[in-house]
């Protein structure tokens, strides 16, 4: 798609052009419809299959139900933030080594709206595919098999927290992509950050994982049916947040010193 002119100035010069790009690459294509699939197939077939063996095994329509939100918080928030790394990693990298960045940057457009344009495309498209639509479907295999709804307030909750979540690992690794010149690294270190989460609270004081968004699958899991979360909620979803918007500056002012 071509670029066309536009009359915006300073760091948004280019913005609408980039943004409407960018998710062209997601909704004129059949990346969505890739993303639609996989989803359901890996979260919502997941829960049928628990659905399938929980009938067989006659569990009660509370416990089952609490497995299957479970299960679609923690499961679906793992194969998330995989899926939200693997999406990221290629979004800078990607384009600066094909050449399409300094291509790009040649026209009417900046630096920040480059950036920007990428994070919230990204964010947008794969939270809609990889989260909404399957909760919308879970909420469906959960009346099918267990004749329960989710309490729409605790659920909006816990949608929030988990999609804060996905939203940390697309800054984080959107940032590494201003860091480094290839996706190895890009997707190795917020992979790894992940797997250090599972390992380091072991040995961390307790006080470093409430500032860091390893817990955020089991809260919004146990907010899902309001079950009690042994921390405060709001100094994870506070931290992880924050430490969003610093990737998101960090990302900027890296890539404002790029040279092509």
């Amino acid at each position: 798609m071509s670029l066309v002119a536009t009359s915006n100035s300073g760091w948004t010069t280019g913005f609408g052009n980039l943004l409407d790009k960018e998710l062209g690459s997601w909704w004129r294509t059949r990346r969505w419809l890739v993303h639609l699939i996989l989803w359901e197939v890996v979260i919502t077939g997941f829960l049928v299959i628990i659905g399938l063996e929980g009938q067989a095994e006659r569990k009660s329509a509370p416990r089952g139900f609490a497995e299957s939100m479970e299960i679609f918080f923690q499961v679906g928030g793992f194969f998330g933030l995989i899926g939200a790394v693997l999406v990221t990693q290629g979004a800078i990298v990607g384009e600066r080594n094909s050449g399409t960045a300094a291509w790009v940057l040649t026209k009417p457009t900046s630096r920040r709206a480059f950036v920007l344009t990428k994070f919230v495309a990204i964010t947008a498209s794969f939270l809609f595919l990889s989260l909404v639509v399957p909760a919308i479907a879970s909420t469906v295999v959960c009346q099918i098999f267990w004749k329960t709804l989710p309490t729409p307030a605790y659920f909006l909750e816990a949608l929030g927290i988990a999609a804060l979540h996905q939203t940390f690992y697309i800054a984080l690794t959107l940032m590494l992509g201003t860091l480094f010149q290839s996706r190895g690294p890009v997707g190795g270190i917020a992979l790894g950050f992940w797997v250090a989460g599972n390992i380091l609270p072991n040995f961390l004081p307790a006080w470093v994982s409430l500032a860091l968004p390893w817990p955020l699958t089991r809260v919004a899991a146990a907010v899902s049916v309001w079950k009690p979360v042994p921390m405060p909620i709001w100094i994870p979803t506070a931290a992880t947040a924050a430490l969003t918007i610093l990737f998101l500056v960090v990302a900027l002012w890296r890539f404002d010193r790029e040279e092509f």
